[in-house]
């Protein structure tokens, strides 16, 4: 572990132009790796990891009906509302 001189936060290997260098992510700091023992850092991606799934639901006719009859209702409730504003303005 080596740290960044200008700042003091710990620098991290990265891959840049083929070449695996530590930079510092605070104040960009690039230094090259002298002898990358104990910089490599090795992963397997399972078969899970790789596969994506994408679910797409829709709204059921149902609901569709549902929502339907309340704006019917809202808009039923609105008229009621603007005729009796009306009323009390005469």
């Amino acid at each position: 572990m080596e740290f960044c001189p200008r700042c003091g936060s710990l620098l991290v290997p990265v891959s840049s132009e083929g070449k695996t260098i530590l930079a510092c992510r605070k104040c960009g700091y690039k230094k090259e790796i002298v002898s990358k023992k104990g910089y490599i850092v090795r992963g397997e991606v399972t078969e899970n990891k790789k596969e994506k799934l994408l679910v797409v639901e829709g709204i059921k006719s149902r609901e569709k009906e549902k929502i339907e009859e309340e704006r019917e209702i809202v808009r039923e409730y609105y008229e009621i509302f603007l005729e009796s504003m009306e009323s009390e303005e005469e």
